[in-house]
């Protein structure tokens, strides 16, 4: 089975343009979900890789590296799940195959490396250069969050989509605040926020 994964971040933001060139496919797996969650507990890359681990698909397309991942090591986690599952890779952006003639392409393997590790430092340099970007605005007097006096409604809290995954994994209480933390690539203050607007909305059905 040929399938395609395709993920976008904001509410802003489509899966559009990733679906093009997507004709050929016998499956398409989309979702709107944070690129900082790990691959494996994105809803529809968990259920692509159970189709994976289940020997159901031969083809995999992706517009881009990135998409596999949340950082490097996560993004050649699941490369290396399906190289060992025989799934013949496609990245759409650089038009390069895992696989030529049926077998391995070491230039694949050579760049999904060198790509992955240039996207998590240009992340890392993305979020150091914005949080410098504050420092000096608030040197300036400017004041970042809401306005004196406004609440953000609990249900908007619990809504957005990383806090949706907090609040799953704090219901299913099988998890730690620090391993959810570490999972979700959130602070603990987060996590005991989450926890608190729950218990106060009574959305949390286990104790955690």
């Amino acid at each position: 089975m040929r399938v395609k994964y395709i993920r976008w971040s904001t509410l802003g933001q489509s899966g559009s343009r990733q679906m093009l060139n997507s004709e050929n496919c016998d499956l398409i797996l989309q979702e709107q979900i944070s690129g900082s969650i790990a691959f494996s507990k994105r809803p529809k890359g968990a259920e692509l890789l159970k189709l994976i681990e289940n020997g159901k698909v031969t083809d995999l397309y992706v517009e881009e590296f990135s998409r596999l991942g949340r950082n490097a090591f996560d993004t050649l986690t699941t490369l290396n799940v399906c190289e060992q599952k025989g799934v013949t890779v496609h990245i759409q952006n650089m038009n390069l195959d895992s696989k030529v003639n049926g077998k391995p392409n070491p230039i694949f393997k050579l760049f999904s490396h060198i790509v992955s590790v240039i996207a998590e430092q240009e992340k890392e340099l993305i979020h150091e250069r914005t949080e410098m970007g504050k420092i000096a605005a608030r040197q300036k007097g400017v004041v970042f969050g809401r306005k004196s006096g406004s609440n953000e409604r609990k249900v908007d809290f619990l809504n957005k989509e990383n806090n949706k995954l907090i609040l799953k994994y704090l219901n299913e209480g099988k998890t730690t605040i620090r391993e959810i933390a570490k999972i979700t690539d959130a602070s603990t203050a987060t996590i005991m926020k989450v926890k608190r607007v729950a218990i106060e909305t009574k959305q949390l059905k286990a104790v955690a």
